[in-house]
């Protein structure tokens, strides 16, 4: 029996600027590709609601979407905003 996956990818500070600028783009890079398959866990001091850092990482995701030419904007990543 195959042993199960208990690989994850935590990153601090999911609210900050640094998140909204450079993580949430290279993840999402990583996704597309890389093919990075594994539960991201993102970890914040301020005191956001969950539903407010899913609209900050679609955002993100939205601002990188834009310069990615059409074709890939169709990429798996989309998936992580469906949390």
């Amino acid at each position: 029996m195959p042993l199960p996956i208990s690989d994850a990818l935590v990153f601090f500070g999911a609210t900050g600027d640094l998140a909204y600028k450079q993580i949430f783009p290279a993840l999402q890079g990583l996704v597309r590709d890389e093919g990075l398959n594994i539960p991201i866990i993102g970890v914040a001091k301020a005191g956001w609601s969950l539903d407010q850092l899913k609209a900050r990482a679609r955002t993100a995701f939205q601002v990188m979407a834009a310069s990615i030419p059409k074709p890939l904007r169709n990429s798996p990543v989309y998936s992580l905003c469906r949390w």
